[in-house]
């Protein structure tokens, strides 16, 4: 197969529909097919293959090593004690979450099932407004993708750092251009 980022969209849904014309359980398949359908603007197609490579993985990915649940959660919180005290306030009530994977629910609506974090709510300037928003403002870091991304881990706790913040990051208005800019994406 052809590395995906070499095709046009067209050509890379022709590819993964083929893989899963070969292979129908194979959860990077429908995955492939997902980004390609999101990249060509079919959403519900995207979805649809999201929630499938969701369920795929749930039941044929190993479980992280004992311990790397662990090791994410310090890091989570080695990253926020480390934050300037300035930020650390401003952060102020953003719930900062660990769970597995994005719920159904969550890809239903569109989120990456292989995503590493995901920024929810309201951004600190929308909070300080007049008309502050009534939602929860929640930062997500999913676990089982994150071990299952960075096998070694001096490299997953790197991401870590880098996926907390990437989200604190939105959560202060930035914008993805903005983080690839300073590192981290």
């Amino acid at each position: 197969m052809q590395d995906p980022a070499e095709l046009t969209p067209e050509e890379a849904l022709d590819e993964a529909l083929g893989w899963l014309t070969r292979q129908p359980d194979c959860a990077d398949a429908h995955y492939q097919a997902g980004l390609a359908y999101e990249e060509l603007g079919e959403p519900a197609d995207a979805i649809r293959h999201f929630l499938e490579t969701l369920r795929l993985d749930e039941q044929q990915v190993e479980p992280p090593p004992s311990g790397c649940e662990q090791v994410i959660c310090d890091e989570v919180e080695k990253t926020l004690a480390e934050l300037p005290a300035d930020f650390s306030e401003r952060l102020g009530a953003v719930t900062i979450l660990v769970q597995a994977r994005p719920s159904r629910a969550m890809v239903e609506d569109g989120v990456d099932p292989r995503l590493l974090g995901l920024f929810e709510g309201a951004t600190a300037e929308e909070l300080a407004g007049p008309d502050a928003p009534l939602i929860a403002t929640r930062i997500f870091v999913f676990s089982h993708n994150l071990a299952s991304a960075f096998e070694d881990e001096a490299s997953l706790r790197e991401e870590v750092s880098i996926t907390v913040l990437h989200e604190i990051g939105h959560f202060f208005g930035l914008e993805e251009e903005d983080l690839q800019r300073i590192g981290l994406d």
